[in-house]
């Protein structure tokens, strides 16, 4: 990501709960933008459920704050600005690259 002009710490937050391997609880506060690390940390769950077969359920919930510009970031909205897809985007790549050991390719800035 400081190939594309991020910096050096780009997300910071702390590890509020863990329950291994179900569960992991933290802090999440974006640093990139001025503006949203102004609007605080906010609280991300990633849930983890063994199904039949060897798969995994993964179940992500990012509480934000109604309105908020990290909001419209993590749902995709300033994607044509080329700010990314948010979380969609996010578990499309973590997917792909569980299925083939490959990233999607990187998006060009």
């Amino acid at each position: 990501m400081l190939a594309m002009g991020a910096p050096e710490v780009a997300i910071d937050g702390e590890v509020i709960e863990a329950d291994p391997p179900r569960l992991l609880v933290q802090t999440w506060r974006l640093l990139m933008d001025p503006t949203m690390a102004s609007e605080g940390e906010t609280r991300l769950t990633y849930d983890l459920e063994e199904r039949p077969g060897g798969s995994t359920r993964l179940t992500v919930t990012h509480e934000l704050p109604q309105g908020s510009m990290l909001g419209v970031l993590m749902a995709g909205g300033m994607e044509a600005a080329g700010a990314g897809g948010g979380w969609s985007w996010i578990l499309s790549g973590l997917k792909t690259v569980l299925e083939t050991g490959t990233p999607l390719e990187a998006v060009r800035w």
